[in-house]
């Protein structure tokens, strides 16, 4: 059987016009993003597109059609506050300049893949991701004209083998009985897909089958596009092998790999993320951390592997500089034991995570949460430096 390809390629012209992935309102996000954005732009933009796939989630139980769910879709949206998407997904109905159109794109880009990476290590979670995604990218892609496919095509180098005329006019009487809505077969095209690539399709008997090839009409269009792009086993295959890679290996390297609190000092200058050198280093400097620090970096040393007993000790060691030991044990063992599980509802509680630890409240005595989002420019440039990193841009 002749090999009948779907490519993905965007052609070398395109390539060569500058940020030619953002051509178009609607992204086959295939290409991850590049360049610089704010951190707290990054966060918003994550948080919102999260919100949308909830409203996603919401709009597909209570509608069927693409474009009754894409309407009530943008309703939400400007219900809820989230007018960048809006605009997003009804680009056409809003005033927009093309510089604007650009960096929208470019955050519809950004959010989707932080989201993907962060979504793709619990099976349960990236399934739902991967469904509202499916959903959405279905509504935009089912209401754009001829003139936007034409473009979205020729942006994304995509190329469906279309099935001629003469060869439409022999098999015009098998392409009737599955064309269904009174589409008028002379004037739409049909293009041949594996069968594989649209086993939907088929499996719901709307395209005519031959020799293994489907002859999907382009009424059918997001159908084949939504297979190929969200039906890759490759991408699940990937995903999988990210889970057990991640997952499994660093919980056996925990379970058996300690660190000892003489291992620290070394640690906090080579390997610690900056919030937990900068509290490290604040707590030998003060010998005292507020009871947000204490939690932050109390769990970080659990979770890269500082036992219980060392734990206490390490704190102690630190608080008695300015404190008497029974001072110590009244007040912050207990703290130090309840991070590990051991008192109150014993829970085993986790390090937190960046956006836990962005998203914390700071007060003036504080020094945990995140320091490129606490620290003016200046006082981070600064202390960057001072760890060898001098090349910071602004």
């Amino acid at each position: 059987m002749a090999c009948i390809p779907i490519t993905f390629q965007p052609s070398m012209k395109i390539k060569q016009i500058p940020n030619y992935i953002y051509l178009h309102d609607l992204q086959m996000y295939i290409l991850p993003p590049s360049g610089y954005i704010k951190l707290e732009e990054l966060y918003q933009w994550c948080i919102d597109r999260l919100k949308v796939l909830e409203l996603v989630n919401k709009v597909s139980k209570q509608y069927y059609k693409a474009r009754q769910c894409r309407i009530a879709l943008i309703k939400e949206l400007e219900k809820n506050d989230l007018i960048k998407f809006a605009k997003l997904i009804n680009m056409s109905n809003y005033e927009i300049s093309q510089s604007k159109k650009q960096l929208l794109r470019k955050n519809d880009s950004i959010s989707h893949f932080i989201l993907r990476s962060a979504f793709s290590l619990e099976h349960k979670k990236k399934q739902w991701f991967f469904k509202q995604e499916v959903k959405l990218f279905k509504w935009r892609l089912s209401f754009l004209n001829k003139k936007d496919i034409k473009l979205f095509n020729y942006i994304n180098g995509i190329q469906f083998p279309s099935v001629s005329e003469q060869e439409k006019q022999k098999i015009k009487k098998d392409l009737e009985m599955f064309c269904f809505d009174n589409e008028n077969i002379n004037i739409i095209n049909f293009y041949k897909v594996y069968f594989t690539n649209v086993i939907n399709l088929v499996a719901k008997r709307q395209v005519f089958l031959k020799n293994g090839i489907a002859y999907v009409p382009e009424t059918k269009y997001s159908r084949t596009i939504v297979s190929n792009i969200y039906g890759d086993e490759r991408i699940t295959k990937i995903f999988n092998i990210l889970q057990n890679y991640i997952n499994k290996p660093y919980l056996e390297h925990n379970r058996y790999k300690y660190i000892s609190i003489d291992e620290l000092d070394e640690l906090s200058q080579k390997s610690f993320p900056l919030c937990m050198r900068l509290l490290h280093e604040a707590l030998q400097k003060n010998h005292h951390l507020t009871n947000g620090g204490r939690v932050q970096y109390g769990l970080f040393l659990k979770g890269i592997g500082l036992k219980l007993h060392d734990a206490i000790q390490f704190w102690k060691d630190e608080f008695t500089k300015k404190m008497d030991e029974r001072t110590f044990e009244k007040q912050y063992k207990y703290g130090i034991r309840f991070l590990y599980g051991q008192e109150g509802k014993r829970a085993d509680y986790e390090p937190f995570h960046c956006f836990k630890i962005f998203n914390s409240n700071i007060g003036l005595r504080d020094n945990h949460g995140c320091p490129f989002k606490c620290m003016t420019f200046d006082l981070l440039k600064q202390t960057l430096s001072n760890y060898g990193l001098i090349h910071l841009g602004k």
